[in-house]
């Protein structure tokens, strides 16, 4: 016999295998789309579940699982409120079952995309690990189960509750125990590192754990560049201050994605320019007027020289300026033989 909850979603299959939650797979009659609803198991703090509604109905992101409806099923004598949240066609992140490649950066890269949306809408996750995390059947990352997550102005607790190996050092001072999104942070850094390797550095599985040493990382994270490995080192620094925000991190993480994907175009003289990773430096000249030599890095466009006089958007052009996107070079003073160029960048995505 079928069994319909709440009027509208049709019982598919329950899992029960959940730690403090009860995960019921369902059909929404109305829209003809799977659901997924979720109600704590009996005995558990009915906050859990109020933290969790509170946090994603704040929440508008590609990277965190959508809750579509609130409703109370009929199935049960003493019927409680359960969460209708979007269904994730997908798989959760393997701990170390990934190579320092592109494809694990762009992991990052998401993960870090939705914990900066987590953040900016005020909201401290505190539970991220690989198992929250999915990867859905078009490679999308949607990150899940907000049941510790706090509004930051809230961020305060009375027990040490969590995972070990991903919970911050100031997460194990007992009593009331104040903190920030800086968790989140260090986290993500644990998430980083389990996801190459299933051993973490034994200084993570420490009760607190302790300052995991830059070399241990180094071999960890080896086949990334350096700049990258230090700032997820500081990911676990055990002083909140010193972590790095998650806005930081993602730019990073997308930068490096980016890395030789720009090109620029240049028409000047009837010439058509185009500096890419493939053709990295032009010249240009309006002879007795002025010259620029421009070189893109992988990243950026860089005026590597510049004689008489030329300016970039009405900006007298110097060695080591960045080169907008979009912008106008101009050659010369008012005048006759003054000429307009305009620098054009196709400037990349990063696409999941």
């Amino acid at each position: 016999m079928t069994t319909t909850l709440a009027g509208r979603y049709e019982v598919r299959e329950v899992d029960a295998s959940g730690g403090m939650g009860e995960i019921i797979h369902c059909r929404d009659l109305h829209l003809d789309r799977p659901v997924v609803l979720k109600r704590l198991r009996s005995g558990i703090d009915a906050r859990r579940l109020l933290d969790e509604q509170r946090s994603l109905a704040a929440l508008r992101s590609k990277h965190v699982v959508q809750l579509y409806d609130v409703v109370k099923p009929d199935d049960r004598r003493d019927s409680e409120f359960a969460l209708v949240l979007e269904y994730v066609q997908g798989e959760q992140l393997k701990i170390g079952g990934y190579t320092p490649s592109r494809k694990y950066l762009n992991i990052l890269w998401q993960i870090a995309s939705g914990l900066r949306d987590i953040h900016e809408n005020g909201i401290i996750h505190r539970d991220i690990k690989p198992t929250n995390i999915l990867l859905d059947s078009e490679g999308v990352v949607k990150i899940i189960d907000f049941g510790l997550s706090r509004p930051k102005e809230l961020a305060k607790t009375e027990c040490v509750i969590g995972t070990p190996a991903f919970m911050a050092p100031e997460l194990w001072e007992g009593d009331t125990i104040g903190f920030d999104a800086s968790v989140d942070v260090y986290a993500f850094g644990a998430t980083a590192l389990s996801l190459l390797d299933t051993r973490p550095p034994s200084e993570l599985l420490q009760r607190p754990p302790l300052p995991v040493p830059l070399a241990a990382l180094s071999v960890a994270f080896a086949g990334l560049d350096v700049e990258l490995i230090n700032i997820l080192h500081r990911c676990l620094d055990p002083k909140p201050s010193q972590r790095p925000t998650m806005a930081l991190l993602q730019a990073h993480l997308q930068r490096r994605l980016l890395t030789d994907q720009h090109k620029a175009i240049v028409v000047f003289g009837g010439t058509t320019n185009q500096l890419d990773s493939q053709n990295r430096k032009i010249s240009l000249t309006l002879p007795s007027v002025g010259s620029i030599a421009i070189e893109y890095d992988g990243n950026d466009f860089i005026v590597n020289s510049v004689s008489g006089s030329v300016f970039i958007n009405n900006r007298s052009a110097s060695p080591r300026d960045l080169i907008p996107g979009c912008c106008v070079l101009t050659f010369g003073m008012a005048g006759s033989r003054r000429r307009f160029v305009t620098f054009d960048v196709s400037n990349p995505e990063v696409i999941p």
